[in-house]
């Protein structure tokens, strides 16, 4: 999930998105490069770009029972993307990040409470970009987050901004495993990736991950969600994807779009990896991020100021370049 510059909604930055990926789509050479990537098949790359192509806003929400009693929460008023998780416990629920506007949230309770009349009591925050909808939460609930959301929560303006007595009362450091209410999970962070306190939840009796918005289907086949004003790391996502599907976990819930099987995570992470090592590889040999982004098949027009004056995200490949490019 993300904020102003940091997420990508309908409007400007959604059309230049979605001028961005039709480029790629139709670029015989980036076809090319994508089809020539070790271990991927064209197969698996139909796959994964048939989860982009799906990708909607969906108004109403809708809940789907994944396994047992986990349940994943997609949609909301006026299309609210982001997806949130919640685990029936023997006397309360737990909540899996949040939605991020106060109606979205109280749609999202309002299915918890058909479901069950146990309350929330627990919830566990993915990242620290979009968390407002947490105040719909009862007060008194439990707040878990990684260290360094809870640092960038404590900052948030804007947006962003939560009322203090939501900020975080427990925080993970890189893995806890842990039994909520009779609810066995694990909560992992590796590196940053899409921000700098990126956690994800594992549950492994459903062999369920929850990996917030490390995986989105909003971005094309190369590309993710990164945010390196919030410490977001090309690198660290790369890590971090390596740790999620070492799991025995079997599906993976994006924090936008359907879900993800552990072959398609496979794919996603073989990809991203393919344009690290050709963007290092030319960065070393000394050629400029217009040669990079050439020779990969995207546009090196100058990105345009959408109506509020705000220029797009970086791309993930303008990301890579400035990490290996950066002064130690």
């Amino acid at each position: 999930m993300a904020r102003g510059a940091r997420k990508l909604t309908a409007g400007p930055a959604m059309a230049a998105l979605a001028a961005c990926l039709s480029f790629a789509l139709a670029n015989p050479a980036a076809a090319q490069q994508q089809s020539a990537i070790k271990g991927v098949s064209s197969e698996d790359i139909q796959k994964l770009q048939a989860l982009i192509d799906a990708y909607r806003r969906q108004d109403p929400l809708v809940v789907t029972k994944l396994k047992d009693n986990l349940y994943f929460a997609k949609g909301g008023p006026a299309g609210n993307d982001p997806n949130v998780g919640f685990v029936v416990g023997e006397t309360s629920v737990v909540v899996v990040d949040n939605k991020n506007r106060a109606d979205a949230e109280q749609a999202l309770l309002a299915e918890i409470a058909k479901i069950t009349p146990k309350p929330a009591k627990t919830v566990i925050l993915l990242h620290s970009d979009n968390e407002t909808g947490i105040s719909q939460l009862p007060e008194g609930v439990t707040i878990i987050a990684q260290e360094n959301t809870k640092k960038e929560m404590e900052v948030a303006t804007g947006r962003n901004a939560i009322p203090a007595n939501y900020l975080p009362t427990k925080t993970i450091g890189s893995d806890e495993t842990m039994t909520i209410d009779g609810v066995h999970l694990r909560m992992l962070h590796w590196a940053p990736a899409h921000t700098g306190g990126d956690l994800i939840v594992y549950f492994p009796e459903q062999r369920v991950v929850f990996a917030g918005d490390i995986l989105v289907t909003d971005f094309p086949l190369a590309g993710t969600q990164i945010h390196p004003n919030l410490l977001g790391s090309a690198a660290g996502w790369i890590e971090t994807v390596k740790g999620m599907l070492a799991l025995d976990a079997d599906t993976y819930v994006p924090g936008h779009g359907d879900l993800f099987t552990k072959d398609d995570l496979r794919t996603k992470l073989l990809i991203i990896q393919d344009k690290w090592e050709k963007v290092k590889a030319m960065a070393a040999q000394g050629k400029s991020l217009d040669d990079v982004k050439t020779e990969l098949g995207e546009s090196t027009e100058p990105p345009k100021p959408n109506a509020q004056g705000n220029l797009p995200p970086p791309t993930t490949t303008e990301i890579m370049y400035s990490e290996l490019t950066r002064k130690k």
